[in-house]
């Protein structure tokens, strides 16, 4: 990896711990089952996967859980359950993503993600430090892109000026991996959320 200058990080499953049962046991308290159950499915279809691409606003996903579910919860009682899924960023992975940044490398990251879980993370989950060190965040509801798709990769390259080859793209995700790879970008599957922390040595 002696030419890599540039490190794009995913953030559930790499930065941030996913806690899929916290999340189950909140909307389930909400009267939310059928919200549940995407959780333990995994899914990433229709109300969920449109947030996700930033097809409709928080309110709008809200209404339409109300809608689905017929709970009378709050916006803000459905965003911190559906928050609830993500817990903090360690102080083992905060070191080392603030030790390479420290090092010259560029930091990214590069995220499916929704604007509630983003909220989440820069105003509870991240120190300060650690969203200065990012020189840009690329978040697939304001793209309106989402991986695997190879047109978000390209977005990524393009926008933040940098080469494939000396890029390094950490994530959870083997078919996202796998696409990175496909445009020269030197990819690790991240089978742990702490694996990458003692795996890759820059």
């Amino acid at each position: 990896m002696e030419n890599i200058k540039n490190i794009i990080f995913d953030l559930g499953g790499v930065l941030v711990g996913l806690d899929g049962q916290r999340s189950i046991d909140a909307f389930d308290r909400l009267g939310c089952q059928r919200v549940s159950q995407y959780i333990v499915e995994h899914r990433t279809e229709d109300l969920f996967y449109r947030i996700e691409l930033g097809l409709i606003s928080t309110h709008e996903f809200c209404e339409e859980v109300r809608e689905m579910t017929q709970t009378t919860a709050t916006d803000e009682q459905m965003v911190a359950a559906w928050n609830a899924l993500l817990t903090p960023l360690s102080e083992l992975r905060a070191a080392r993503l603030l030790q390479w940044h420290r090092k010259g490398y560029r930091i990214f990251l590069l995220s499916n993600t929704n604007d509630m879980h983003w909220q989440h993370c820069a105003r509870v989950l991240f120190p300060e430090e650690v969203l200065k060190a990012f020189s840009q965040v690329f978040l697939s509801y304001e793209m309106q892109l989402a991986k695997p798709d190879r047109r978000i990769f390209e977005e990524v390259l393009r926008q933040a000026d940098i080469r494939a080859d000396e890029t390094l793209f950490i994530d959870d995700n083997q078919d996202n991996v796998a696409t990175a790879a496909t445009l020269g970008i030197v990819a690790f599957h991240n089978k742990n959320i702490d694996q990458w922390t003692e795996a890759l040595q820059l």
